[in-house]
C-alpha cells in the first residue's frame, strides 16, 4: 500500500475515533433537562481565577520533577546533559505533544533532539530512556488508582468494579517490566524474535533489551518512584483545581481514582490529541460521582488548556533555537 494512502487512512480512522465519542459527549450535554448555553458561562466566576493559577503552578512544578526523572534515566544510558538544557528539550516536547496524535509526538521530538545533541549513537539510548520514562509514569499513576480504590472504594459495589481495569493495566505493566528487565525472559524473547521478525528489527529490539538492563538499580528505582509520586500527584491536582474552578465540590479521592484511567486512554495513539475518548470516559466516570455532564467535560478541557498554556513556553524555546552544549557519552567522559 502506498505510504501516503496509508497515512491518510490512519488519519481518517483517528479522526473518526475522535469525532464519534465527541458527538456523544455533546449529545449527553444538550439532552440534559433544561440545558442552556448560559450554563457554560455560569460555571465560571471571579473565584475561578485562583484555582486555575494553582492548576498552572502544579503542572509547571510537575514538569520540573518529570524532567529530573528523565535526566536520571538518560544518565543510566550514558547520556549526560545539563538539567537546564534537558528542561528546554522537555518543554519543546510538551509543545509537540499538544499537536501530535496520542500525545507521543513530543516523545519522538525529544529523542530526535537527544540525537542532535549526542550523535547517531545516542538514538537507541535516548529512545530507551524516553520510552521507559513514559511507561513508568503511566504505571505509577495506575498504582494511585489501585491504592485509592483499596482505601476508599473497596466496599462500594458500584465503584469497586472500576478497580478491575486499573488492576489489569497494572499487572500488564508488571509483566512488561519483568520481560524488559529479566535477563532470562529477555533472552528467551530475543530468541523468539529472531525466528518471527526480520533480522534488522529483531537486532534493534535485542539491543533495546540490553539497554533496559542498565535500569536494574535499586537506587534508581527508589529515586524515580519518589519523583513519579510527586509528578503524577501534581498532575492529578491540576484536574482537582480545574474542578474547583467550575464549582465542582468533589473529594480528592475521586480524582485519584478516575483520572488515571482517563490518562491511560489519553496516552493511546488512537485519536487526535486524545480528544473524544478522553472526554467521553471522564463524563461517564464522573457521572457516577454525581458530577453533571457539562462540568465533567469542562474540567478535562480546562486541564488541557492549562497544559497548552505551559506548552507555549516550549513553542517559544523552539522558535528561539540554539543547540547548546553537546551531550557527553561514556566514551567521551
Amino acid at each position: 500500500m502506498n505510504s501516503k494512502l496509508k497515512s491518510f487512512l490512519v488519519f481518517c480512522l483517528k479522526l473518526l475515533i475522535t469525532l464519534v465519542p465527541a458527538y456523544f459527549v455533546y449529545r449527553n450535554i444538550v439532552l440534559a433537562p433544561d440545558w442552556n448555553i448560559e450554563d457554560l458561562y455560569d460555571l465560571f466566576t471571579m473565584n475561578s481565577v485562583t484555582p486555575l493559577v494553582l492548576a498552572i503552578a502544579c503542572l509547571g512544578l510537575s514538569n520540573f520533577t518529570a524532567c529530573l526523572q528523565w535526566k536520571l534515566l538518560l544518565e543510566k544510558q550514558d547520556i549526560h546533559l545539563g538539567y537546564a538544557r534537558l528542561l528546554k528539550l522537555y518543554y519543546v516536547g510538551l509543545f509537540f505533544n499538544n499537536f501530535m496524535p496520542g500525545n507521543v509526538g513530543g516523545d519522538a521530538k525529544k529523542v530526535y533532539d537527544i540525537r542532535m545533541q549526542g550523535g547517531q549513537d545516542t538514538v537507541g539510548a535516548g529512545l530507551t530512556a524516553t520510552f521507559f520514562d513514559r511507561l513508568f509514569g503511566l504505571h505509577f499513576i495506575t498504582l494511585f488508582a489501585l491504592a485509592v480504590g483499596l482505601l476508599f472504594f473497596m466496599y462500594d459495589p458500584e465503584q469497586r468494579a472500576f478497580m478491575w481495569p486499573s488492576l489489569w493495566i497494572c499487572l500488564g505493566f508488571c509483566a512488561l517490566f519483568a520481560s524488559l528487565f529479566s535477563r532470562r525472559l529477555g533472552s528467551l524473547l530475543c530468541k523468539l524474535m529472531t525466528k518471527f521478525l526480520p533480522a534488522k528489527i529483531s537486532e534493534r529490539l535485542t539491543h533495546m533489551f540490553k539497554r533496559f538492563q542498565q535500569f536494574r538499580s535499586v537506587k534508581l528505582w527508589v529515586s524515580i518512584s519518589i519523583l513519579s509520586a510527586i509528578t503524577q500527584s501534581l498532575r492529578i491536582f491540576v484536574h482537582y483545581f480545574c474542578g474547583i474552578a467550575v464549582g465542582v465540590d468533589l473529594s480528592m479521592s475521586w480524582y485519584f481514582y478516575y483520572i488515571p484511567l482517563v490518562a491511560i486512554v489519553s496516552a493511546l495513539p488512537i485519536s487526535i490529541g486524545g480528544f473524544g475518548p478522553r472526554e467521553l470516559l471522564a463524563q461517564s466516570l464522573f457521572a457516577r460521582a454525581g458530577v453533571a455532564n457539562l462540568p465533567s467535560v469542562v474540567i478535562q478541557l480546562l486541564a488541557y488548556l492549562v497544559s497548552l498554556i505551559l506548552s507555549l513556553v516550549g513553542a517559544f524555546l523552539f522558535l528561539l533555537g540554539g543547540e547548546g552544549p553537546k551531550a557527553k557519552t561514556a566514551s567521551e567522559k
